[in-house]
């Protein structure tokens, strides 16, 4: 049935839960490598793997049940991943995750899927997730790349920073709005800018100058920061 919405983004805590991915091969491994990465505890259910995949059984990175899929392997699992080169095997792990409201994702096979893993773009504490829907991935790693190249680490070292300053915030400014106010007036003084030209002590001064105004605490990160420029 043709989707009449497109998907809705959202971001989901998978560190210690249970990450069922059926199948064997160099896609499995790349989906259980990145799984693997943001916490999750990895088994995967395949007759046969790859020497990668046996490798991280052998170290204890992930579990492996060599046997073909079965509606049991489901139990316990959180989120399922079909990735076998059998597309019948791949709609029956699908129709069996939506008969027990298991979020499941089928790759290359949107119609399948309940959830849809973006292009990921990590610098530090940012992350960005880009999707074309399924349409075309090829198009979603091209966006990747562009973005890759205009994002630098300033991003992350001012979002590291001003997270610092959040519960001082939170504490003196009684409103959301305030807290967006103070936020935002950070960012349009131009800190930002300020980094990538190398202006470090300029940056971080304008950062405690709009604590001091609004009564916010100098965290010592941001003293740290001072003291180090």
């Amino acid at each position: 049935m043709k989707k009449r919405f497109p998907y809705y983004p959202i971001y989901i805590d998978i560190e210690d839960r249970n990450v069922l991915i059926v199948g064997g091969g160099t896609v499995c491994a790349r989906k259980a490598e990145t799984m693997m990465r943001y916490g999750g505890r990895v088994t995967i259910v395949s007759p046969v793997i790859t020497d990668e995949i046996a490798k991280w059984e052998a170290d204890g990175a992930l579990a492996v049940r060599r046997k073909m899929y079965e509606d049991a392997d489901l139990d316990g699992a959180s989120i399922v991943i079909a990735s076998t080169d059998d597309p019948c095997v791949n709609a029956r792990v699908a129709r069996d995750c939506r008969r027990r409201k298991i979020p499941v994702n089928v790759v290359d096979v949107t119609h399948l899927c309940e959830f849809i893993v973006p292009a990921i773009i990590e610098k530090g504490s940012i992350q960005i997730a880009i999707s074309t829907g399924g349409k075309s991935p090829a198009l979603g790693r091209t966006l990747k790349e562009d973005l890759q190249r205009s994002i630098g680490p300033e991003y992350a070292e001012v979002n590291d920073l001003l997270g610092t300053l959040r519960k001082s915030a939170k504490s003196v400014l009684p409103t959301d709005v305030d807290r967006k106010r103070f936020f935002d007036g950070i960012i349009a003084a131009g800190v930002l800018d300020m980094l990538r030209d190398g202006r470090r002590r300029e940056a971080f001064e304008a950062v405690a100058r709009a604590c001091e105004a609004e009564g916010v605490a100098v965290s010592d990160a941001l003293r740290e920061a001072l003291d180090a420029s």
